[in-house]
């Protein structure tokens, strides 16, 4: 998929006594997405307020403004990247604070299907670049690892696990930029797979087994049947439900990923290199499950039974370690 496969359309919603309208869109836009939009901006009665949502498998970033008008401009999208839709909704939405014509917008959005791939707009001597072409994701992996100290092995563990991890901050902008760093700890999930930001209701979630899903909503936290892993982002407090205690216990290997992953953030490897270390990482968890399959279905998909398990005489916690990364990876006979 190209950088403009991954664009779907824009839209500009105007806020007028405090009801949204669609004003304008380009080049369409499904009544499903139309719904999301209208009931996300300025729903939660903050005026210039960038989130980020998500419809299927399209994600729809909202951008609100308020200058002689209070407007929203939002981007849908096939990819999670937090940073870069901000700048091209930063573009257009100064861009219509001036001249209130969306045709000029048009005019920049489909600048980004030209050869350069880039909108640019210059304002009162400063100017605003996005370039979609040569954009390289912009995360802070590195940084969210070290915050969390030896405690992210339990947000890398209920990932690799395939558990319900619920991430909770009043600051949408520090949401987005903490979820988009979480959703590169275990590069061997795919983010399409699991991520939903930002929810304010649990109704999203309901007959969901894995996610990571931000929220600003704390009362989220009083229903400890949502989550397996709580994480509050601003005081960097995790809490493991009462439930999931047995599944995210630790082991020894637990421990020697910890080091490794705070040794990681603390090294000189750029962001994409620390990426690459923990998948390798990652793989050698795999690779140890592979190694102990012993029937090949018809498909010739290798599976692990129990006795395969208890052959080896782990530790209790390894062994229920290696039994639930089974199961997440359908590796498991039951």
């Amino acid at each position: 998929m190209t950088y403009i496969d991954k664009l779907i359309s824009f839209h500009i919603v105007e806020n007028e006594n405090n009801k949204n309208f669609l004003s304008w869109t380009y080049p369409t836009v499904t009544d499903e997405h139309k719904k999301h939009i209208l009931s996300n901006c300025f729903a939660r009665g903050v005026q210039n307020e960038y989130i980020c949502g998500r419809v299927q498998n399209n994600w729809i970033y909202i951008n609100q403004f308020v200058s002689n008008k209070t407007f929203a401009i939002v981007i849908v999208a096939k990819e999670f990247e937090p940073t870069k839709y901000r700048q091209l909704c930063d573009i257009l939405g100064k861009k219509y604070s001036k001249c209130q014509n969306p045709v000029e917008l048009v005019t920049l959005y489909l600048n980004l299907f030209t050869t350069s791939g880039s909108c640019s707009l210059q304002e009162n001597g400063a100017s605003y670049v996005c370039n979609f072409k040569n954009y390289e994701s912009v995360t802070n992996l590195k940084e969210f690892i070290a915050s969390f100290d030896l405690e992210i092995i339990l947000l890398y563990t209920a990932i690799l696990l395939k558990r319900r991890i619920l991430l909770f901050d009043y600051n949408t902008e520090l949401l987005l930029s903490e979820l988009l760093a979480i959703s590169n700890l275990v590069p061997q999930r795919k983010v399409a797979d699991y991520l939903y930001p930002i929810i304010e209701s649990s109704n999203k979630l309901k007959g969901l087994s894995f996610y990571v899903a931000g929220t600003t909503n704390r009362d989220l936290l009083k229903d400890e049947h949502l989550y397996d892993l709580f994480v509050n982002l601003s005081t960097r407090e995790v809490t493991v439900s009462p439930k999931a205690e047995e599944i995210m216990a630790m082991t020894k290997t637990h421990k020697e990923i910890a080091t490794f992953l705070i040794k990681l953030s603390a090294s000189h490897l750029t962001e994409n290199q620390v990426k690459q270390q923990i998948f390798q990482k990652t793989k050698e968890l795999l690779n140890l499950l592979t190694s102990l399959t012993s029937v090949t279905t018809d498909n010739d998909v290798k599976m692990i039974t129990m006795n395969d398990l208890r052959a080896k005489k782990y530790h209790p916690n390894f062994e229920n370690f290696l039994f639930n990364l089974a199961v997440s990876e359908n590796m498991m006979i039951l």
